[in-house]
């Protein structure tokens, strides 16, 4: 899915998790591959305009680029818009870019607060005859969506990434919405004990813990647009629980079940390659819902 606008104006590290870029944006290292792909954290900014419309935004270091959430339009409503900024040298304003994030109704939309600037050329496609565009830079940048269930045992919230990719043509600025959608953060508190054999079956663990997270790194490549490397790891907690089985059918806990364990089935590596408008992993990726989905 794509729009198109009118312009104004080796292996490299595991990324941290995007709650230590926010919180510590000065400390880490960017991310570069050969061919020139560099991967960096945005900084948190508060930007009043000078107009008293003090507002949060996600910026690079040298303030080239900076996403925010662009507020709902209607009482009630919820965002479905990252509204991205790029500031070209020479122009006295920045140019607005608009890229569109699927969002359910029950779903909360933040900034992925990582940016994708791609080397000189990459992205576009094409040959551009317009020198102006041609010196632009293309990018990658990411909606961070969030659902929450509240259970009568617990509780459970999953998180999606959502990568968008703004590049520059003769033509003017395309956005393409959607190359690459996948699951980023879970974690679920469910299960509860209703009575003294309850408790005494779940040797006292009444609920069961999930968690999932994961990470994205520009994989080696000399040339071209990156190839991703989506790193996960999955765990549970009693060793062993599935949410889909019903774990007072079972035998009881034992002690030696009272651990947490990783899942090898959703702890897992895939690359991702760019293709056809979009990225697509070297394999198919494991059903994991019991940890992605809340």
């Amino acid at each position: 899915m794509f729009k198109t606008v009118s312009c104004t104006a080796g292996y490299v590290a595991l990324l941290a998790l995007p709650l230590l870029a926010s919180a510590q944006p000065s400390v880490l290292p960017q991310q570069r591959d050969a061919a020139g792909n560099v991967v960096e954290p945005l900084g948190q900014v508060l930007d009043d305009r000078g107009q008293g419309e003090a507002r949060l935004q996600f910026c690079t270091r040298d303030r080239v680029w900076c996403v925010r959430v662009q507020p709902a339009t209607t009482d009630g409503g919820h965002s479905t818009t990252l509204e991205v900024a790029e500031q070209v040298t020479g122009e006295h304003g920045p140019s607005y870019f608009h890229a569109s994030i699927a969002v359910p109704a029950d779903s909360e939309l933040a900034v992925w607060p990582w940016i994708v600037r791609l080397a000189p050329g990459v992205g576009a496609d094409e040959t551009l005859g317009d020198p102006q565009q041609r010196a632009r830079q293309n990018v990658l940048v990411g909606g961070l969506v969030k659902r929450t269930e509240m259970y009568s045992g617990g509780g459970a919230e999953a998180t999606t990434l959502q990568l968008a990719q703004i590049r520059h043509l003769d033509e003017g600025v395309q956005i393409d919405d959607n190359v690459l959608s996948l699951p980023w953060q879970g974690n679920a508190s469910i299960r509860a004990c209703f009575s003294e054999q309850d408790m005494k079956q779940r040797a006292g663990a009444c609920h069961d813990e999930y968690t999932f997270s994961a990470r994205l790194a520009l994989d080696a490549v000399d040339k071209g647009m990156p190839v991703l490397r989506y790193q996960t790891v999955a765990t549970r907690f009693p060793a062993g629980v599935s949410r889909q089985e019903d774990s007072l059918a079972k035998g009881p806990l034992k002690k030696k079940d009272l651990r947490t364990e990783q899942d090898p089935a959703c702890t897992y590596m895939r690359l991702f390659r760019f293709r056809d408008g979009a990225f697509h992993p070297d394999q198919p990726l494991p059903d994991c819902a019991g940890y992605t989905e809340p």
